[in-house]
């Protein structure tokens, strides 16, 4: 409840006056109404890190509602998010797809007071969250005939637009790269560097390079009969197709209790990645790499959120950091 309600509240502080509740409100039916929405067919309110959230009837369905604080992301690059998602619906690909606004856009302004907001509106996922007794070989091959699909249509789809780009896998990494960690954590940080040193020298091809999800783990994605359907392309960028992979295979490990070994994982999840598209052996030998990146890049904000005090984390990122950089300096992969 209060990490809730500190969202909500930092969402809205553009707001002069009146209470949360009301601010709230008084935003998400300005959204509402720019793609037709009713305030009395609300059904739900969800409040994330970055985001307000409503749920409201369209007819028979369930559309969401989501509002973005410009100050964690641009009006254009959540534009450029949501063009490539309406592209894999499009397509074929069973994603939560965005919806159109009154006036024909993916995605809505809405300034208030001296601050601005990007809305967005997207139907509701098909299928069923993923239970408990879902992680198996046959899921992990469903993932990755699902994964294969989506790279292997992805390479068709192309974006003009230098404003509206998502951003490069470098982005993300730089950001991490420049968080200053005291010197005991230098064994980290260094071969963090030499890592991105050897990722930013790998060739870029058509066949192996392009937009990838970069999120790819069970809360975001529901079963859907023999299938799956994708959420959350926050984190969409551009970089190696295997670089999706090595991500879900990160997550894949990162079960309450150990961390799994990959090619449990990764075995199955190949075999139906290579259902729908092909990438060169010579690829499948980075994943180690990506995997590591991942797992260092966790760990260098997850300890400087805390400022290395470990006890102040939730208990997750408690469990994560646990012998986490002893992990690291040890199994760190070789780089000739």
């Amino acid at each position: 409840m209060q990490k809730s309600m500190l969202s909500t509240c930092s969402i809205i502080r553009m707001m002069k006056g009146g209470t949360a509740m009301e601010q709230r409100d008084q935003l998400m039916a300005v959204a509402a109404n720019k793609f037709g929405l009713l305030e009395r067919d609300k059904v739900q309110t969800h409040v994330s890190e970055h985001s307000l959230i409503r749920s409201y009837r369209l007819d028979a369905r369930i559309v969401y509602v989501r509002i973005t604080d410009e100050s964690h992301k641009p009006y254009a690059k959540i534009e450029g998010e949501v063009q490539w998602v309406e592209f894999l619906g499009s397509k074929g690909v069973c994603v939560s797809r965005p919806l159109y606004s009154v006036e024909g856009n993916l995605t809505e302004r809405i300034r208030m007071e001296d601050r601005e907001f990007t809305a967005v509106c997207y139907e509701e996922a098909k299928g069923r969250p993923v239970g408990e007794n879902d992680a198996n070989e046959r899921l992990y091959k469903r993932m990755g005939q699902f994964m294969g699909s989506m790279h292997r249509i992805t390479k068709g789809y192309t974006h003009l637009d230098p404003v509206t780009r998502r951003p490069d896998w470098s982005d993300e990494a730089g950001k991490v790269r420049h968080i200053d960690l005291p010197l005991t954590e230098k064994g980290v940080t260094r071969r963090y560097e030499v890592l991105l040193h050897y990722i930013s020298e790998l060739p870029i091809a058509a066949d192996a390079y392009g937009l990838i999800h970069a999120d790819f783990h069970y809360g975001n994605f529901f079963v859907n009969g023999d299938t799956l359907c994708l959420i959350d392309f926050d984190a969409s960028r551009y970089s190696w197709f295997i670089d999706d992979i090595a991500v879900a295979a990160f997550f894949s490990g990162l079960t309450e209790g150990a961390d799994a070994e990959p090619d449990q994982f990764l075995t199955p999840f190949l075999e139906g990645y290579r259902l729908e598209h092909h990438l060169e052996d010579k690829w499948l030998r980075e994943i180690p790499y990506f995997m590591k990146l991942r797992e260092m890049g966790r760990y260098i904000k997850l300890f400087h959120a805390c400022s290395g005090k470990l006890d102040k984390l939730h208990p997750w990122g408690q469990w994560y950091m646990r012998g986490r950089k002893e992990k690291i300096l040890r199994s760190f992969p070789a780089i000739e």
